[in-house]
């Protein structure tokens, strides 16, 4: 063998054995977590699914002297986010004026189970869930759908595939719809077709403060890796609880983002799930939802707030494309709706709910 390639077999050994080195450095840094993990509350139950794992979730029962309204399944935001104490006092409302509310959290999250393989809990695997819960679960011939920042894109896709369960749907601060779509110049589309009303004033967020909160490199290096190799190989190299960890850390900072006064951010609870986060913001298998959401016949309202860092043509696509929907601007409140105007959220979901079928 000539002395040059012996020189570089030894010299991509070395390059290879460093790199080990280095991964495995990686590797034994621990994940210190700095918020406590959700513990179940008191009225915490679970749903046993198909596929084996368990969907915790919280109902709120109406007061026995009360007519029963339409069952109401909350979808929280994310991927990768939990249900939050707050949102279930801010909806307490609803069971009030008689709905059974549903609030779960979607697995892989929350007190719900965590899968064994990232590519298990996928975007469609959460609409399949849906589908099982109101089905199987709950036995309802149509329910209303609240779904918020990314749990309003599940919830919205899911009344496009199965528009004859769902009677009523709610989008709060919804997330862009994908597949994105992009004109020539490489700008998204709805830009330039739903421009920002003269009337509406919005104040997100900074933007640079947004995008260093939101990084993915605020992470710790070794669960930086762990997500590359998971959706790589499907497979975890880190354990869930540390995983978890990082984003609750994460979410702690870029909440300070969801409201229009930061005075008004409220604790993290330690719910996070970082590997459905990843696996559930992949949209290559997912179909584009557009055509169907076209011929959704029930009634859709979209709220959102002042503050919100989602831009608004994003928001008002889903207004454009669902036939029989509405746009309502909430002021003095952030992504997180609920945070800083929970009556005024309550009270516009809780009148819209009680509409007759046939309100435009």
């Amino acid at each position: 063998m000539n002395s040059w390639l012996r020189w570089l077999f030894r010299a991509a050994g070395a390059c290879l054995a460093l790199l080990v080195l280095a991964v495995s450095a990686v590797y034994l840094v621990p994940v210190q977590p700095t918020v406590s993990a959700l513990q179940p509350r008191a009225g915490t139950q679970y749903w046993r699914m198909q596929g084996g794992y368990r969907i915790a979730y919280t109902k709120l029962a109406p007061p026995a002297d009360v007519p029963r309204a339409m069952p109401v399944v909350f979808l929280h935001g994310g991927p990768g986010g939990y249900v939050h104490s707050s949102v279930i006092r801010a909806l307490r409302p609803l069971a009030d004026a008689g709905h059974e509310v549903y609030l779960y959290d979607q697995h892989g999250s929350g007190l719900s189970d965590r899968l064994l393989h990232p590519k298990d809990s996928g975007f469609n695997d959460q609409i399949d869930d849906l589908r099982e819960i109101i089905v199987r679960h709950l036995g309802a011939r149509r329910v209303a759908l609240i779904g918020h920042s990314h749990g309003a894109r599940v919830a919205a896709y899911y009344a496009a595939r199965y528009p004859g369960t769902v009677t009523r749907l709610v989008l709060s601060a919804p997330g862009n719809l994908e597949p994105a779509q992009y004109d020539d110049q490489g700008r998204a589309v709805v830009e330039s077709r739903f421009p920002v009303p003269a009337a509406l004033d919005f104040r997100p967020p900074d933007a640079e403060q947004y995008r260093r909160d939101t990084a993915l490199s605020a992470m710790p290096p070794k669960v930086i890796l762990a997500q590359a190799i998971a959706m790589a190989f499907n497979v975890k190299t880190v354990s869930d609880t540390e995983a978890d960890a990082a984003l609750n850390t994460l979410a702690a900072r870029f909440t300070r983002n969801m409201v229009c006064d930061p005075r008004n951010v409220q604790p993290e609870e330690g719910g996070a799930g970082l590997h459905v986060r990843t696996s559930a913001n992949w949209f290559g298998d997912v179909a584009n939802p557009r055509p169907q959401m076209r011929r959704f016949p029930g009634n859709v309202l979209v709220l959102q707030g002042q503050c919100d860092f989602v831009p608004y043509a994003e928001a008002y696509e889903y207004v454009e494309l669902f036939p029989n929907a509405r746009y309502r601007f909430v002021a003095g409140a952030g992504h997180i709706l609920w945070w800083e105007q929970p009556e005024a959220y309550a009270r516009a979901i809780r009148a819209f709910l009680a509409e007759d079928d046939l309100a435009p």
